[in-house]
């Protein structure tokens, strides 16, 4: 019995999504989200608009699949920066240490443009931003670990449990940024965000680093 024969038009339908998603992330890695039109994007991939709204309801729909994508790429690079940092490095200097990485990625690779649009579509609700707002991302996880042993070492102490705590960390960091969005260009994010970080330590660890 012969095999079923790959549907051409599938095929075709991947290969252009793919293209145009391909170029879209060119251009968002060039220019800011609003600079970027939908024509910018089929003019660069030589297909009609038409085509574009086959596979996307929107350019926002577009950038939230991006957004998501790279939120999971970035919480991947966490989880590798962390791997690389000393096993017995102090519970407080760990979490201080993600937070600069993250703050870091925000204003020096996303910047501050893009971080807006992500508040506003995020805000709206009018695309699915699940991904990136969902408690079952992995950066709540990496905070839970974090937090998890530095309890069970002994180093921190709470009537929180360790998800609640994580949540909270999370929510400072992007409180922080909200925040930056605000204020910019009046706003330091790395200093702010480990400032707050710092006050949030100081209740349930027993040594926290103020020098970070």
């Amino acid at each position: 019995m012969r095999g079923k024969k790959p549907d051409k038009r599938k095929m075709q339908g991947a290969e252009t999504k793919k293209k145009l998603y391909e170029i879209a992330e060119k251009l968002f890695s060039q220019h800011n989200f609003s600079d970027v039109s939908v024509e910018n994007i089929t003019d660069e991939a030589g297909i009609t608009k038409g085509a574009f709204y086959v596979h996307f309801e929107s350019k926002d729909a577009l950038i939230a699949i991006l957004i998501a994508d790279y939120a999971a790429r970035a919480d991947t690079d966490y989880k590798a920066f962390l791997a690389t940092l000393s096993s017995d490095m102090p519970t407080s200097e760990l979490i201080l240490a993600l937070t600069q990485k993250i703050t870091d990625e925000l204003a020096d690779t996303i910047g501050y443009e893009n971080m807006k649009k992500v508040y506003q579509m995020l805000l709206a609700g009018t695309v699915n931003t699940e991904p990136v707002k969902g408690y079952d991302r992995e950066l709540y996880t990496l905070f839970h670990d974090i937090l998890e042993r530095g309890i069970q070492r002994g180093e921190c102490r709470s009537t929180l449990s360790t998800d609640i705590l994580a949540r909270h960390f999370v929510m400072a960091i992007r409180g922080v940024s909200y925040e930056w969005c605000v204020r910019y260009p009046d706003f330091n994010l790395k200093e702010q965000a480990v400032e707050h970080i710092q006050m949030l330590l100081e209740g349930i660890c027993f040594h926290t680093n103020k020098n970070v």
